[in-house]
């Protein structure tokens, strides 16, 4: 039997193409649409009728495990369209936090990007993936060139983004006041152009309240949260309305009020049964655990945080397993089982360590510091209490400095040792002054 003319074996146009790799991967035109796309599109496509648009043609080479290139074939795309192939690629991929997909897309549409605009929103993608990956200075190299790249006249949202990215760039180096800056920032210019988009609105403010917090401005922050929060629940933003009533529940804790910090945390946890988020989950049942031990209530505190480590156990995050161990410890120390406690801290204090979380690991060596004075050990007492003091200074935390100083201080006062004691109540009390040498 005579062999087929090749122009027959071989697609050529677009629909061909697409055809070919259909049948090659045994898929039905309905199962090639998806619930993105019809069937009669598809069919209109093979058959050359329609040509697909670029987010269309992405969602087509996808399904069938091929480049876009494979199916232009010698009706090559201009550089812009190739631009905003990519940059789509970028943002959908980005929706998944996957981020090796975001920067390589990203990286590729910059190839390919002929105007300022096509390229300051790759460079705003770029820098996203950067951020998530801990490349901060890239990524603030790559913010401020997109900067100067969009003109907020046309493109405010794209900006205000860019702004919101430097914040956490900020914060990632610990400058809070840059960082409330750049949010404060965007919430002006979402304002100010009225943007529509209720989830970057809500994720400003909430940022913008965590900022808050940590400079110690507890009524704005409390404020912002209820905004941001009012704002989630009219979007159906649930787990940003969550994170909302997790800020105020810690606004009200630093102003004292633990019976409203427990009710606001339990409203989160009521939201987030709604959600498939265990690091929200975790985090909310290790801030009612530390809640209930401020108030006194050991048991429950204990329950909350035994729950919290072996659910954090069940999915692998270590971090959050020696949080909630160090919660533990801190329920130790509170019921006079010093030497469990000791043990119990020390083991989450190298855990946390190990994962770089400075924060959460200066609690558990304040817990160390408590358990070494109350066995008299004033030397390892005073070891661990000014590690963890150096630790909350390197990261600008003033409201756990404040805390762990004037505990310290007390300590010290108690021991006769005015001077000393002095020192740390003035380190408690002013911000910027440095620790003293050990």
């Amino acid at each position: 039997m005579a062999s087929l003319p090749q122009a027959v074996q071989a697609p050529v146009t677009l629909g061909e193409r697409v055809r070919a790799a259909r049948r090659e991967l045994g898929l039905s035109q309905a199962q090639l649409a998806g619930e993105e796309l019809t069937k009669g599109f598809i069919s209109q496509v093979e058959a050359g009728l329609v040509r697909p648009s670029i987010r269309s043609l992405q969602i087509i080479a996808g399904r069938l495990g091929k480049g876009i290139d494979y199916f232009v074939g010698d009706q090559p795309l201009t550089a812009s369209k190739r631009a905003h192939y990519h940059r789509v690629a970028a943002e959908t991929a980005a929706e998944h936090s996957d981020w090796a997909t975001v920067r390589a897309e990203a990286e590729t549409g910059l190839v390919h990007a002929m105007t300022r605009k096509d390229r300051g929103k790759l460079l705003r993608l770029l820098a996203l993936a950067e951020l998530a990956t801990n490349q901060t200075e890239s990524a603030f190299e790559h913010v401020a060139e997109a900067l100067t790249a969009l003109d907020v006249s046309t493109d405010p949202e794209d900006v205000a983004k860019l702004h919101y990215q430097r914040g956490f760039g900020y914060l990632e180096l610990g400058q809070l006041v840059a960082a409330t800056e750049s949010f404060e920032k965007a919430r002006d210019l979402v304002e100010q152009h009225e943007i529509i988009d209720p989830r970057l609105r809500s994720r400003i403010l909430l940022s913008l309240g965590t900022t808050y917090r940590r400079l110690d401005r507890t009524a704005k922050a409390l404020s912002t949260y209820e905004s941001a929060l009012a704002l989630a629940s009219r979007s159906s933003e649930f787990e940003v309305a969550a994170r909302s009533h997790m800020g105020i529940a810690a606004s009200l804790y630093d102003e004292g009020d633990l019976d409203g910090a427990i009710g606001a945390y339990e409203r989160a946890r009521a939201l987030l049964e709604r959600l498939t988020d265990a690091t929200l989950e975790l985090s909310v049942l290790q801030s009612m655990a530390s809640v209930n031990l401020d108030r006194g209530k050991l048991d429950l505190a204990r329950q909350l945080a035994e729950r919290c480590q072996s659910r954090a156990a069940a999915i692998g995050d270590d971090r959050m397993a020696a949080v909630a161990e160090m919660e533990l410890a801190r329920a130790a120390l509170a019921s006079g089982d010093v030497e469990e406690a000791l043990a119990t801290a020390h083991h989450a204090e190298q855990a946390l360590a190990a994962a770089g979380d400075d924060r959460q690991r200066a609690s558990a060596l304040r817990v160390i510091g408590a358990a070494e004075d109350a066995r008299h050990d004033t030397r390892a007492s005073d070891q661990a209490y000014r590690e963890a003091i150096g630790l909350v200074t390197k990261i600008g935390h003033q409201a756990d400095r404040s805390v762990i100083a004037t505990e310290y201080a007390h300590k010290l006062r108690a021991r006769g040792e005015l001077e000393s004691a002095f020192t740390y109540l003035e380190l408690a009390r002013d911000a910027s002054a440095a620790p003293p040498e050990s």
